[in-house]
């Protein structure tokens, strides 16, 4: 069990820690949005000379923003023709830009904001999962950086994923690596994948250790036709709110167990573990009683250093 784990009190996450939490959650959300906010001033430069809204209908270089602006989605775009798609703008511009007067422009800006603010939304929901996971993987680089490992890592484009040698300089890989490989002390190969839909489990898992080499998961081999080779198999909530965090674990309490019990009726025991963002009393005691018991063998607070690092040491170490 992790050392710094002394009581279910060790577990839960502070108040200081949830504020800090949802500060990097806002500074992301700034980073999302701030494309759409240039766009915006881009917009503003070029509508500067215009003498009112209906000069809009005669700027092609415009017209996906004023789309936007109306309230349009790209997935709406695909099922209207250009004359239903200049009458939206019509509508905008009769409806609510020409009722602004003067303010026309900063009108059009808002209403664009307004529909982009959805985009945000939804991409700041993929986000906060991504992040949890990159924290995760960025400190599991520092562990092996401290260590002197060498590893190779897996990622690139969506149409040519590849093994990466390890990098002289890593910064920044943590957003594009899908899986990690090394050589453990007892000179066994091992390999860290995250998101695998394992077919003992039939269910998607979010971290993924197997004793498989790196052609094995490059060919897509390992989670559908060799889940014999699965040592540890965990879950991770990166969201830091605590309204949500029991919602949460009770999801990954019953990923565990469905681990555990499919890896059972064939005959297998695997290892599992937790690793949490926000994590309540109530949950912690439930989680720490697990680990007491030996049902789960390894849990972390994200939000915790010393317990993250020595979560990561573990994994290197099976």
């Amino acid at each position: 069990m992790n050392r710094f784990i002394t009581s279910a009190e060790s577990l839960i996450t502070t108040h200081e820690q949830t504020r800090a939490g949802f500060l990097a959650i806002a500074l992301e959300k700034n980073t999302v949005g701030d494309p759409y906010v240039k766009q915006a001033l881009a917009f503003k430069a070029m509508a500067a000379h215009t003498s009112g809204p209906d000069d809009f209908l005669n700027m092609p270089s415009i017209r996906p923003f004023m789309l936007t602006a109306a309230g349009l989605s790209e997935k709406s775009l695909q099922h209207l023709d250009e004359d239903d798609q200049t009458a939206v703008i019509k509508e905008l511009i009769d409806k609510f830009l020409k009722p602004a007067g003067t303010a026309y422009i900063d009108e059009t800006v808002y209403r664009f904001l307004l529909t982009k603010g959805d985009a945000v939304g939804g991409a700041m929901r993929n986000r906060i999962g991504a992040m949890g996971q990159e924290k995760l993987v960025r400190y599991i680089l520092s562990c092996m950086n401290v260590r002197g490992m060498d590893y190779h890592w897996f990622g690139g484009s969506q149409k040519s994923w590849t093994w990466h040698q390890k990098p002289e300089e890593d910064m920044g890989i943590e957003k594009n690596i899908r899986a990690l490989h090394w050589t453990n002390q007892e000179g066994k190969a091992r390999t860290l994948g995250f998101n695998m839909t394992i077919s003992t489990v039939k269910k998607n898992v979010d971290i993924c250790l197997f004793a498989a080499d790196m052609d094995a998961f490059a060919q897509g081999k390992i989670a559908k036709q060799m889940p014999e080779s699965a040592i540890m198999l965990g879950e991770l909530k990166g969201g830091i709110d605590p309204a949500g965090a029991d919602e949460h674990w009770k999801t990954a309490r019953t990923s565990l167990e469905r681990i555990r019990t499919r890896y059972s009726s064939v005959g297998q025991t695997v290892l599992t573990s937790f690793v949490g963002a926000a994590i309540e009393r109530a949950m912690a005691e439930e989680i720490y009683g697990l680990l007491q018991s030996g049902i789960i063998s390894n849990a972390a607070n994200l939000t915790d250093t010393n317990q993250l690092v020595e979560y990561c040491g573990w994994l290197l170490e099976l």
